[in-house]
């Protein structure tokens, strides 16, 4: 009988402990951008974008020149740059990325670069408390921080989906580089550091799919007897891509000097060089990067069916001339439907540089809108094929626009014009949620946490005091 009662005891020390521990631990990971738990992953339908995909960024200091490198692995053949020189409380900036300023990665006039690398599982992180950054973090990052330790304080005060999207490597001229992956960091060594297309802080990375590239960087640093531009240029030649999604473009930064070396469809005998002080003295300026290496016969072979398709799409549709301020009346933010699979949280009908654009980013991915009516436009690119039809609301207020792709068509709304829902009375079901929603926030508390441990002290020992008399 004692055994039995020993047994119950045990029992129910395990239960008691069990349930107490689940009340202790926070049910959300932590605000901070360094210590929050591993997301769970979310596979969504933007996966396909990034299938057999590959790019690779390298970093590597010794103490006097720093310098940073970038294979830009992808099916878009129509690749471009952008100089955008310096404004008030904004340095000057470089991008590289595809048609319709959707860039990549890039570098700023004070030595700091970064480049975006795509990952099979994109992993969505809680907003938490953090405002919400309707523009690009790298873009903000480049525009106001010189150093790496500016990057991350960026990272951590606000949420953007950018940070769930992709990884990104930034390094700086003074010797500091860094990893950002969605809910993780992962510092740089003190001579170099690489980075693909897998999460080093949560993967195998002497078992993964795109180790490979990863190694053989990692050892060709490791085995040099110095650093160079030449390394970096040997390094990114090594593990380049080629076929379907092939290297379109390599890029070395000279963090130092302020000098971009940039090659084109992983030749790296050509390199057309870019000196950022004299490139900035011409103003805001772009290129295309085929126009840069017309001698390249490989890239149009292989280019060839790509642009073909996107000729004969855009063929297919009757443009016209029509006087800009037709379209006045519908620029502006709009809001699409909830049920909506959207990579991006943010679109806008506007001007750019002198383009109606649609914008799905403040300072990013501008998708050039050409009409074919007085109502109709579209967008033909690589990154999407896009029909617009512009309508007017119940009120006769040009306020709202039909977005058709491949996936379907979808109503947007200015948000100023959103309808305003009616605040529901509380019912009995919500008090008890926003009860519960309220105790798993003090959880997370240090004060919750301590009284938890007191509670726990004093009931471990009304237990033992219990099994010791069982055992009397």
């Amino acid at each position: 009988m004692k055994f039995i009662r020993f047994s119950t005891g045990i029992l129910f020390l395990i239960i008691l402990s069990g349930l107490i521990a689940a009340l202790i631990l926070p049910v959300n990971p932590a605000e901070d951008y360094q210590s929050q738990a591993p997301p769970e992953l979310l596979i969504s339908d933007q996966d396909f974008l990034y299938q057999d995909a590959g790019c690779t960024v390298i970093y590597g200091t010794d103490g006097t020149i720093s310098l940073g490198g970038n294979n830009e692995d992808y099916s878009d053949p129509s690749t471009m740059a952008w100089f955008l020189p310096p404004e008030e409380g904004k340095y000057g900036r470089v991008y590289f990325g595809y048609e319709g300023y959707i860039w990549g990665g890039g570098v700023n006039d004070q030595g700091l670069f970064f480049d975006a690398l795509a990952v099979d599982d994109p992993v969505k992180v809680s907003q938490g408390n953090k405002p919400l950054y309707q523009g690009s973090l790298p873009d903000k990052a480049l525009s106001e921080c010189i150093e790496v330790s500016c990057v991350l304080d960026l990272f951590a005060e606000f949420h953007s989906h950018d940070t769930w999207m992709h990884q990104f490597m930034f390094g700086d001229a003074l010797g500091n580089s860094v990893i950002i992956e969605p809910a993780r960091e992962i510092p740089g060594g003190k001579t170099f550091q690489v980075a693909t297309n897998f999460y080093q802080s949560r993967t195998n990375i002497n078992d993964c799919r795109y180790c490979d590239r990863y190694w053989t960087a990692r050892n060709m640093f490791e085995d040099a007897r110095g650093l160079s531009v030449e390394l970096i240029r040997d390094i990114l030649n090594t593990v380049h891509l080629e076929d379907d999604y092939s290297t379109l473009y390599s890029t070395i930064y000279d963090l130092n000097q302020n000098l971009i070396y940039l090659y084109f469809f992983h030749n790296y005998q050509e390199v057309v060089v870019f000196d950022l002080a004299e490139e900035f003295q011409k103003g805001y300026n772009s290129y295309v990067l085929a126009d840069l290496f017309p001698e390249i016969e490989d890239y149009q072979e292989w280019a060839g069916p790509e642009l073909n398709r996107l000729t004969e799409i855009r063929a297919s549709y009757q443009e016209v001339i029509i006087d800009p301020g037709v379209f006045d009346p519908y620029l502006g933010d709009y809001r699409g439907p909830a049920d909506m699979e959207m990579a991006f949280s943010y679109y806008s009908i506007g001007y750019e540089r002198g383009e109606l654009v649609l914008k799905l980013k403040p300072d990013k991915a501008w998708l050039k809108l050409t009409p074919t009516s007085e109502n109709t436009l579209y967008h033909a690119s690589t990154f999407d094929v896009i029909e617009i039809l512009l309508l007017e609301g119940e009120n006769g207020e040009a306020n709202q626009f039909t977005y058709r792709d491949g996936s379907g068509d979808y109503t947007f709304i200015r948000i100023e014009d959103q309808p305003v829902e009616k605040a529901e009375e509380p019912e009995v079901e919500n008090l008890f949620s926003e009860l519960i929603e309220k105790l798993y926030r003090f959880a997370g508390t240090y004060t919750f946490k301590f009284l938890s441990i007191i509670l726990i002290l004093l009931i471990l020992q009304i237990v033992i005091s219990y099994l010791r008399s069982l055992l009397e």
